[in-house]
């Protein structure tokens, strides 16, 4: 059985005896009300593409945009050329020192951020030099810094699954399980929102600005597309089950109320504790801190085959207060974020 379907089983399972409100079910096959995916819904967002098909077919068009792609894979060779030659293996290289720089633990952030453009782009032989070097990195050892963990699973756990998905090179998917067996034991707290920093040597949490228990909402809300993929991938649950408990405990532990931080449905404030699961200020806005724990809702749900439906419900909730409270027309009939 594949294991979205078994997710769906237990999803049927869990409405039985669902709690009042429905806001916990398990692994959010169940929505916020107690129902699980419709078809309706599907038939809804698949009714409206937004990818473009009015392309012209002509023959000079279909040249400048040939032309178009040969410059921008010869702006990126030359990029990957000064990395390959001054900085190859690195996280990043600095453009006017041309020296290697570690910004993201030196397991080498650029190298596998871009894995997938390289194989998209059709660069054979880079891609196959930067697969060799991607299988020497231990995951066990960093730069001795702490890791965020947000930003090493968009980056590097994302980056690896991508890879495997385009080259179908096993070794990408083993090194991207390989890295979230580590980042999966910052899952492990009280509530089982992920601590914002894990140091994977000493298996310690902290936060950015020290050892407070605070995170912010992209950096809990933005590791299900990633982990569900991965389950999937190796039909090993785990991963899911701890991205989807980051929502079971803000939806349970957060009830909207005028007054406190969170006061509108479906807008949650920047930041929370992660010992008590509640949120502790910051005001709703779709930017920095916030915006990717949005986006991956509606991802996630069209990612698990418009099964998890927890997700629709919750993006279609945070969708109608952003409506109605974020956005305003001005006098110039343009739409603008407040």
């Amino acid at each position: 059985m594949q294991l979205a379907g078994a997710f769906l089983v237990l999803g049927c399972i869990a409405q039985v005896g669902v709690a009042k409100h429905h806001r916990h079910s398990i692994d959010g096959m169940v929505g916020l009300w107690g129902h699980s995916a419709h078809q309706r819904d599907v038939k809804r967002y698949l009714s409206n593409p937004v990818q473009a098909t009015n392309f012209s077919d002509s023959e000079s068009l279909r040249r400048l945009r040939a032309n178009r792609a040969e410059d921008v894979r010869n702006g990126f060779r030359h990029a990957w050329k000064a990395y390959r030659k001054c900085a190859f293996g690195a996280d990043e290289i600095n453009p006017l020192t041309l020296e290697a720089v570690t910004t993201r633990n030196g397991w080498g952030a650029t190298l596998i951020d871009a894995l997938d453009t390289i194989h998209v782009m059709g660069l054979t032989e880079e891609f196959k030099e930067a697969t060799e070097k991607v299988r020497t990195i231990d995951f066990d050892k960093n730069d001795g810094e702490p890791s965020k963990v947000f930003e090493t699973n968009i980056r590097y756990i994302g980056g690896l699954i991508s890879a495997y998905e385009l080259s179908g090179d096993r070794m990408f998917l083993k090194q991207a399980t390989a890295l979230a067996d580590v980042m999966l034991e910052a899952f492990d707290t009280s509530t089982g929102i992920p601590w914002q920093m894990w140091d994977v040597q000493t298996g310690t949490g902290s936060s950015e600005t020290g050892p407070s228990t605070l995170n912010n909402l992209a950096e809990i809300g933005t590791y299900q597309l990633e982990f569900f993929r991965l389950s999937q991938l190796t039909r090993d649950p785990a991963y899911h089950k701890a991205a989807q408990r980051v929502y079971d405990v803000i939806l349970d532990r957060n009830t909207p109320k005028k007054g406190t931080p969170y006061a509108v449905p479906g807008l949650y404030p920047v930041f929370l504790d992660i010992k008590t699961g509640r949120f502790i200020g910051g005001k709703p806005n779709l930017g920095g801190g916030s915006d990717s724990f949005y986006e991956y809702l509606i991802k996630t749900w069209a990612l698990s085959d418009f099964k998890l439906q927890r997700c629709l419900d919750m993006w279609n909730e945070s969708l109608r207060s952003i409506k109605k409270y974020l956005i305003a027309r001005g006098s110039d009939k343009r739409l603008y974020m407040g």
